[in-house]
């Protein structure tokens, strides 16, 4: 089982209670915040924080995003995958897309919740916390899988047809 796995296991079972309201308001309102910085906060995540620096900054903003979402889980869909489906809709999309996946730690908290915000539906918050816990590897190998997720499949533009945004050549 992995950590998103245990993670997610976690916040399943927070939902699931009569405190998951007050809860959902507090870590919704903590991405106001530096991640972990907001001590409401601090009592539907730090129970289950495994590490410190970056990786503890990744369980504070993966817990927000599922607060956003109101826990809409969706097992196997990834955010670059979701954000692939949005891009039919908007060519701007992509443009987001592509300054997630240039976010140093600075940016990272707020292009995610931007992302996140833009698309219907669930996400997989375990592999979101997997992954955003190997996001700032120097081998970028979760950015290049993402980018594969969203560029990959059908996005409905057909060889040499045009886009709203760019053409397509064999």
């Amino acid at each position: 089982m992995s950590q998103g796995e245990r993670f997610l296991g976690w916040l399943e079972r927070m939902k699931a209670q009569k405190a998951w309201t007050p809860a959902r308001a507090a870590l919704r309102r903590s991405l106001a915040f530096p991640l972990g910085a907001y001590p409401k906060a601090m009592p539907y995540v730090e129970p289950l924080v495994d590490g410190e620096g970056w990786r503890r900054e990744a369980y504070y903003l993966v817990t927000a995003l599922y607060a956003l979402k109101d826990g809409a889980h969706q097992e196997g869909r990834t955010l670059a995958q979701a954000m692939r489906e949005k891009t039919r809709d908007s060519g701007n999309v992509e443009k987001r897309f592509l300054a997630l996946l240039d976010a140093d730690r600075d940016q990272i908290a707020f292009r995610l919740r931007q992302a996140v915000g833009l698309v219907e539906g669930g996400l997989d918050f375990a592999r979101l916390l997997d992954d955003l816990i190997g996001w700032f590897s120097p081998e970028r190998h979760v950015q290049a899988r993402w980018a594969r997720e969203f560029y990959g499949g059908d996005l409905g533009i057909k060889v040499g047809e045009k886009s709203e945004e760019k053409e397509v050549e064999e």
